[in-house]
């Protein structure tokens, strides 16, 4: 993401981050690559789409460390220091209000994510939406980048200075066809603004014990 997109609230800066999730993913290739690994979920209100078994889709960037994030004035990479998850601002639409310890949002289409919301996916190794893709079942295609990794959502990606990648309000898309957009702290080796599928969850145990430990946020 480019420093101009980057004027989020309470945002870091890869070059002043110091605290970073080490977690290595690997290339993965699936047998049985058909048609059927990107269906319609049967939610028509919501234009979800099932992608090897996740619920929804997302374009991805990264931004390094926040010094204090919207979701209670944490530091991002305190949160994930020493654990496996990776820490990310979801965008605007994501959350139910803005813009300091929201709650999950969306609707329309739109995943919503907000404050210490916690997912379960994979990188695809396509990259900036759907440039290059006529709709998404041609991104089954591409297949998977990484292995499986769980997301904690722990700071906000703004619509204003972020226009192209993060959408302001549910229902709307970003500048490359996508309704979701998480902006990674620090993601896997070899990742660069590649598209990401995943199905909320349950945050772990440790995560919950840590983020209660750091933010200000009564959840």
């Amino acid at each position: 993401m480019q420093a101009a997109e980057q004027s989020r609230l309470g945002l870091g800066s890869p070059e002043n981050a110091t605290l970073k999730n080490t977690t290595e993913t690997h290339a993965w290739e699936p047998a049985n690559f058909t048609p059927t690994l990107l269906e319609a979920n049967g939610t028509r209100a919501a234009n979800a789409y099932r992608y090897a078994g996740y619920q929804t889709f997302a374009t991805t960037t990264r931004y390094g460390d926040a010094k204090a994030a919207a979701c209670g004035g944490l530091h991002t990479g305190q949160l994930t220091s020493g654990l496996p998850y990776y820490s990310v601002a979801s965008a605007q639409s994501m959350w139910e209000g803005c813009c300091w310890c929201s709650g999950p949002g969306g609707g329309r289409g739109t995943q919503g994510l907000g404050c210490f919301s916690c997912a379960k996916g994979r990188f695809l190794r396509s990259a900036y939406g759907l440039r290059g893709h006529p709709n998404l079942k041609s991104l089954e295609k591409s297949g998977f980048a990484s292995d499986e990794i769980v997301i904690v959502v722990a700071d906000l990606c703004p619509h204003h200075g972020n226009e192209r990648w993060c959408p302001q309000w549910p229902g709307q898309t970003n500048h490359y066809g996508s309704h979701n957009h998480l902006d990674f702290s620090h993601p896997p080796p070899g990742i660069d603004n590649h598209n990401f599928v995943f199905t909320p969850i349950q945050c772990p145990h440790d995560l919950r014990q840590r983020y209660e430990s750091l933010s200000r946020c009564n959840r």
